[in-house]
Order: structure tokens, then C-alpha cells, then sequence
């Protein structure tokens, strides 16, 4: 059996020092190193999951550091060929182990690609080897000019060395000799060689460099030269990089030149961006507004439609491809035909608005007006090959117009047949036109200027006048009424109303309005608020009168009800006695019994009226009510019939509001009394108590409530024998009853007590139903009463 490999091992223990990268271009992330790279090069645990770059960074105190650079264009160049790229010789400083200096380091650099079974790269394989002995002993030299020579022999990218102010050529390895149509470069000045390059900004690029010793990068530089593969000057596009050199610690000597072609890439973007255009164009030109189409030759074929000059013409996508007299042969002799070939022959735009066509849309002919435009269509060469139309339907407007049109005639007639003056003031000039019926409501009988017509005002009436006319520059709305003095002294009482019309900086620019002579009306509506007036006094008197009678009964109710009780207790009593003795005949013990049965009643009857009228007179403070332990005290009174009826009771959690305790309890006492009463013997009872608070929404629908207030809203929901909805409102009115006092018990005072607490505690309360389905009692209560 052979036995497994420990791969981990065997990479631990390998002499070279080697670490294992992520091909996840720009960061290259470490996954592993071995043992050997850790002692070189400080190589930490924490550097797993980190980039390469981020790891081991250019050194901070080498401006001239290129490390990061060039390891990245290797990488990219693995990741590109899928094939090892090597760096003869890279200086790449790395810091110690404490961090605090850096140490001069030189390195030859492989990445290797690591394959799947697909030809992706899944790691790459970056190992380096530390060149710093053997150039401290003397082989620094040589071994640099053979790693150069090797690395820019062989590299793929073009790269060349220029010297001196007329750039001449040292060297230029063969990629670039090739890009430049295999001139010969070496030993020659740049523009001799390259002529071409004059007027490029190259020269001066590379001049910059020589002079501030600052290097030059460029992303997709577009350069023009007579480059391999043309007969002729073409433009390329490069990333380029020009870096100034020096020996040792002497002066710039010249520059390195880098140059990466990436013209292919630049080809490729900018067709998926006119791709992208073209989409974006298609795109905007079908979710137009308005609709557009483009015809082409011949016989004007629907080329393209969006979808709203499909829905003005009353036709689908269908028609695409056909020629316009197929897809629309209720044009013809419309003169749309004559049109298009004008445009198109001439090469002019039509423009044309309001335009009264005929069109059959959904099998009806129809009348439309529609605002088009026809623009020539060119073809990519210049050439016109079509027309394209631009359309929108404005038949609603136009017809809008027609009817303000003609509300503005029927307005101007009504103005005249109700006796109305109308006028309109320049106000930057301050001239006033006006009516004939103006100037006769004024007493006057011709024309005068507007400071004359002022003069006419009552001498009391002027400063309402002046108000109302600054008011109207703010709201472009002007109304007073005013008395005015004609020429005879006699005194006439005028209306005003009037509109500001402002332009476009809102600057007010007209005044339109009319005038209305209401002496008459005045006259009668100050008799008829005299009447009014003495009439409320005659009512206010006639409620004080009420209030103090319903006082009066309600205690007079009370003491009733309070003093029956004793003559009462008397009745039930000898009652008692009676059917209790023995030897009674058959007709007398009936007679007894119905005694007995009457007082019963009649001590419910006074039992329900005190309450009601003890609840009248009760002046209880309110304070903290928690309506759940209200609903709780009555579910526990109810426990018994709950259980009896086999009812079900659901309801919310309640939220505490300021109330009167007795008097909630009350409340909900005989709202969940009269559900369990009126329920229907052949179904389950089921009560459902829901609460909420009330929102804007409903507070504005019920206007004896206030809106700056909250309210809780209650509601108790049966599914009984319900009630006709037309009795809604007698329900809540004392000794009302809908039913049978036969079948169910009761004196039709229990509603009528809700209704006095809600009525106590600013509230209201409502009834819903229908018969054999049910009803709903809500009631609708302040959160917080107002502190008297």
C-alpha cells in the first residue's frame, strides 16, 4: 500500500523561499509561505489573508522605489499569458523585525501559474531568492547588466533608455523595436528615428522627467506613429511609464522608457460603451413620453414605434415593419404623405401644432389634434433615408381650450346678464379699463382714471379698501366691500372681488375684477340680522328655560324613583305573604303571583331610573382609569352567564385613560350585559372588544369631537339578534325598546345610562346592526379630560 504524501511537510522543508498567492488581481492575496521565507524575509502569521503589497510595501525612505511596480506587472503578466514570468533582479527593501528601520535588499523574482484542470489559474507560486550577498561580495555588477540584458531581452513589453536633451537611444530591446516597424533605434536621437512623434506631448513628457527627477505614469495614452503591422501612421494607445536613472549617486542620466499596448483593451471598451450608448439611446427612445417613429424608404416602412405614438395612432407593434399607408390607411389624402417626402427631400424640419387629424383608434373614427414634428433621418454615411417623427396628442388640451374659450364668452355674458361691472388695472402703469355697468355703478358716465374712482370711496371705507388692495399682491386675491358717494351725496354700497395676475419673476403685472352694487342686499341683510338677533335672544331664553325643566325632572326623577321604594318593599312583601299562605283557590294564587311578578318589575324599573338619574346629578373628579381592570371586575360579575350562554369573550389590552371609575364600569357593565341579553339561542355567543386610538382620519369624521385632542375608541361587537339600523338612534333614548319584553328582560334604560356616561366624559357613543346579524356599540372617549 502506498502510503499518502505529506505535501505540507515537503513545502516546510524546501530550500528556496516560496510564497503562495491568490490570483485576485490588483491584491494577490498570501495564503502560505514556507519555513525558509519566514526567516528571510520576516514573514509573519498575521500576513496570511493580506496582500502581497500590503505585507511588504516599497520602502517609505526610497522615493526612487519600484518594487511594488514591477512585482505587480509581473503578476499581471502571469495572470495575462498563464505562463512563469521572471525578474532577474528586483531591489525591494524589507523592513526588520521590529519595524523601526529598513534593510537594503536585493531579489530574484519567478511567478509560477499553478493550473486546474481547466487551464485557470488557481494559485501562483512567488518565489524569490535573496541576491544581497553575492552583490555585497562583488558579482553585484555583473550579475545586475546580465539580469537586465535577460529581463528586457525577453520581456514582452516594449522598453527602451534615452540619454541626454535629444533623447538619444542606448538601448531598446527588441519588443520595442519590433512596436516601432523594426527600425533601427539604437545609437539614434529619438525624433530622428521617430519623426512622427512631433507635436505629441512625448518630448516634453519625457523632458520633465530628465529636469525634476519625478517619473511620469499614463493610463491609455493615445500616441500616433508608423507602428508595425500599417503602411501608415496610426494611433495606438499605451500605458506608459518614463523613470529617471541614475549611476550610483550621481546626476539623471536619462530616462527608462515603458511602454504597454493596450489598444485592444481601449477598441474593446469603447465599442461596449457605443454598445452601451446605442442601448441607452434605444432605451430613452421607447420610454419617450411622447411618442416617436422613425420612417425609412421605402414607401416611409415603420421602422421603430414607441408606445406612445402607437396609442395615438390606436394600433400595436404589429405594424412595425409595414409601410405608413398599410399600417394607417385613414391618412391618405390627410396630406401626411406630402409632408414626409418634403422633409426627407428636401432636409428641412416641418413643424406643425394643433394639427386636425382623422384616425380610426379601437374600430371608431375619431377627431384628434396633434403637435408633430418631421426631422430627416440620416444613415451612418450622412445620408437621409427616412424621417423621424416626433409626436404628441393634445386633444384634451385643445378641446380644454375651446371650453375656457367659450366659459370665458358665456362668463362675459353672465357678467353682463347679473348686472356686474368689470375692470382691469395696469399696475405698472396704473391705467384702469372698465365697463360700461362700471362706470354707472360709480355714478359717472365715462371714462376717468383710477385715482378718480378711489376718490368716490366712503372716507371710513378707505383704509379697508387700501388693506385688501396689499393683501391681494400677496394672496392674488382681492374682495371688499365699501360704501361710496356719488355726485348727489346719495350713499351706494359696493362688492369687489378681483384677481392679480403676476409675471414670470412674480412681479404682480394686472388686476382683474368686477364690481357688484349690493345697497339692496345690504339693507335686507342687516334687517334680517337684526331678526336673527333678537330671535337667538328668544332661544337662549328658551334653553335656560329647558335646562332649568330637565333639572328639575331629572331630580324630581330621583326623589321618585328614591321615595317608590318603601310602598314598594311593602308590595313585595305582603306579596310574599300571601303566596305563602296555604288554602288559596287557583284564581287567587295566579292574582298573587302577578303581584309579585309587577312589584318585581316595577323595583327594576325604579332601580334603572335612580341610577339614571343619580348618574345626572353625580359630579365625580376624574383621575386614572385602567380599563383593563374595569373590563375584568365585569368579566367577573358576568362569570356565571358567560358560563351558562357558553360564550366566548376576545378582546385587546386596554390602555388607561382619565375617566370616572363607577361610571366606566357602569359603561362597560351594561354594553357586556346587553351583548349576553340580546344573543341568539342558536349560536354560540361570541363578544368581541376591540380599542384603539383614534387617528386624524377619524376624528375628522365625527364633528362633535375636537382635533387637537386624543381619543380612545372602544368597540363591543356580538354576533345576537342584531337590531334594524333605522332605530340607531332611539336606542340611546330613555324606556326605548326594540323588542319583546316578553322574550328578553329589561326598561330600556341601560343604553340610555351609556349614553350619559359618554355624554359625561366628552364623549360619544354610536350603534351599528342589522337584524339576526349582530351589533356594534363604539364608544369614543378622551384620553385626557380638559382641567376645569
Amino acid at each position: 500500500m502506498i502510503e499518502s504524501i505529506n505535501f505540507e511537510s515537503i513545502f516546510q522543508s524546501l530550500p528556496g523561499s516560496y510564497i503562495i498567492l491568490l490570483p485576485d488581481a490588483p491584491k494577490f492575496t498570501i495564503i502560505a509561505f514556507n519555513r525558509k521565507r519566514r526567516d528571510e524575509s520576516f514573514t509573519k502569521q498575521q500576513h496570511i489573508g493580506k496582500s502581497i503589497f500590503e505585507a511588504f510595501p516599497d520602502s517609505p525612505e526610497d522615493l526612487q522605489a519600484d518594487g511594488v511596480a514591477k512585482l505587480t506587472a509581473s503578476l499581471q503578466l502571469v495572470l495575462r499569458d498563464k505562463k512563469m514570468h521572471e525578474i532577474s533582479m528586483q531591489k525591494y527593501d524589507i523592513a526588520t523585525d521590529n519595524r523601526r528601520s529598513v534593510e537594503p535588499k536585493y531579489w530574484m523574482v519567478k511567478d509560477v501559474p499553478v493550473l486546474d484542470q481547466d487551464g485557470e489559474i488557481m494559485y501562483i507560486i512567488h518565489s524569490m531568492q535573496d541576491l544581497t550577498t553575492e552583490i555585497e561580495v562583488g558579482q553585484r555588477e555583473n550579475l545586475t547588466r546580465q539580469n537586465f540584458e535577460d529581463f528586457f531581452n525577453q520581456a514582452s513589453a516594449p522598453f527602451a533608455v534615452l540619454t541626454g536633451r535629444k533623447f538619444h537611444f542606448s538601448y531598446a530591446n527588441p519588443a520595442y523595436i519590433e512596436l516601432m516597424n523594426n527600425r533601427q533605434l539604437e545609437g539614434r536621437d529619438l525624433l530622428e528615428v521617430i519623426p512622427e512623434l512631433e507635436g505629441q506631448p512625448f518630448l516634453q513628457q519625457i523632458r520633465d522627467v530628465l529636469d525634476t527627477g519625478i517619473a511620469y505614469h499614463g493610463v491609455e495614452v493615445p500616441a500616433t506613429a508608423h507602428f508595425k503591422g500599417s503602411d501608415f501612421a496610426t494611433t495606438r494607445f499605451f500605458n506608459l511609464s518614463y523613470t529617471p536613472f541614475r549611476e550610483k549617486s550621481g546626476p539623471i542620466k536619462g530616462v527608462l522608457a515603458y511602454a504597454y499596448d493596450v489598444s485592444e483593451q481601449v477598441a474593446m471598451r469603447k465599442r461596449d460603451h457605443a454598445n452601451q450608448l446605442n442601448q441607452q439611446a434605444y432605451d430613452l427612445f421607447m420610454q419617450a413620453p411622447v411618442g416617436i417613429c422613425i420612417l425609412k424608404e421605402p414607401d416611409h416602412r415603420i421602422l421603430l414605434a414607441n408606445a406612445p405614438v402607437l396609442e395615438i395612432w390606436g394600433k400595436n407593434s404589429s405594424i412595425i415593419g409595414k409601410p405608413l399607408l398599410n399600417a394607417l390607411p385613414e391618412i391618405k389624402g390627410q396630406g401626411f404623405i406630402e409632408l414626409l417626402n418634403k422633409v426627407k427631400d428636401s432636409g428641412t424640419t416641418h413643424y406643425s401644432n394643433e394639427h386636425l387629424t382623422s384616425l380610426v383608434r379601437n374600430g371608431n373614427k375619431e377627431e384628434v389634434y396633434i403637435n408633430f414634428v418631421y426631422q430627416p433621418y440620416y444613415d451612418a454615411d450622412g445620408t437621409i433615408n427616412g424621417v423621424m417623427a416626433i409626436a404628441t396628442e393634445v386633444t384634451e388640451q385643445v378641446k380644454a381650450r375651446k371650453q375656457i374659450e367659450y366659459a370665458e364668452e358665456t362668463a362675459r355674458i353672465a357678467i353682463e346678464s347679473a348686472d356686474l361691472g368689470s375692470y382691469e388695472i395696469n399696475l405698472l402703469t396704473d391705467e384702469i379699463t372698465t365697463s360700461p355697468r362700471f362706470n354707472k355703478i360709480w355714478g359717472i358716465d365715462h371714462t376717468v382714471p383710477r385715482s378718480t374712482f378711489a376718490a368716490f370711496i366712503h372716507e371710513e371705507d378707505r383704509p379697508r379698501r387700501i388693506a385688501a388692495h396689499k393683501e391681494s399682491l400677496i394672496t392674488g386675491r382681492l374682495f371688499y366691500e365699501a360704501r361710496i358717494l356719488w355726485k348727489t351725496q346719495s350713499v351706494h354700497w359696493i362688492r369687489v372681488n378681483g384677481k392679480v395676475l403676476y409675471d414670470a419673476d412674480r412681479k404682480p403685472v394686472r388686476l382683474l375684477g368686477v364690481i357688484q352694487d349690493i345697497t339692496e342686499q345690504r339693507a335686507f341683510t342687516e334687517e334680517l340680522t337684526r331678526l336673527v338677533t333678537e330671535r337667538t335672544k328668544e332661544l337662549q331664553k328658551a334653553n335656560d328655560h329647558l335646562e332649568i325643566s330637565n333639572g328639575e325632572l331629572e331630580q324630581f326623577a330621583y326623589i321618585t324613583s328614591h321615595d317608590l321604594q318603601e310602598p314598594l318593599r311593602k308590595i313585595q312583601v305582603f306579596s310574599s305573604i300571601l303566596l305563602g299562605k296555604t288554602g288559596l283557590t287557583p284564581e287567587w294564587q295566579i292574582h298573587a303571583e302577578k303581584i309579585s311578578a309587577a312589584a318585581k318589575r316595577m323595583g327594576g324599573l325604579i332601580s334603572d331610573l335612580l341610577e339614571y338619574a343619580r348618574l345626572s346629578q353625580e359630579t365625580s373628579p376624574f383621575r386614572e382609569v385602567n380599563l383593563n381592570d374595569v373590563l375584568q371586575s365585569v368579566l367577573a360579575d358576568f362569570e356565571l352567564l358567560i358560563t351558562q350562554k357558553n360564550a366566548t369573550i376576545v378582546y385587546d389590552e386596554l390602555e388607561t385613560i382619565e375617566a370616572v371609575p363607577l361610571q366606566i364600569n357602569q359603561l362597560f357593565f351594561n354594553l357586556l350585559g346587553n351583548a349576553l341579553k340580546f344573543s341568539n339561542p342558536e349560536i354560540k355567543p361570541l363578544i368581541t372588544i376591540k380599542a384603539n386610538r383614534l387617528s386624524d382620519d377619524e376624528k375628522i369624521s365625527h364633528s362633535q369631537l375636537q382635533s387637537d385632542k386624543d381619543y380612545y375608541k372602544i368597540s363591543f361587537t356580538d354576533n345576537g339578534i342584531g337590531f334594524s339600523q333605522q332605530y340607531a338612534d332611539k336606542i340611546f333614548i330613555v324606556f326605548q325598546r326594540l323588542n319583546q319584553q316578553s322574550n328578553y328582560s329589561g326598561y330600556g334604560i341601560g343604553l340610555a345610562l351609556c349614553n350619559k356616561v359618554a355624554v359625561n366624559h366628552n364623549g360619544i357613543i354610536t350603534a351599528e346592526g342589522s337584524v339576526d346579524n349582530g351589533a356594534t356599540f363604539t364608544v369614543i372617549l378622551p384620553c385626557v379630560q380638559d382641567k376645569v
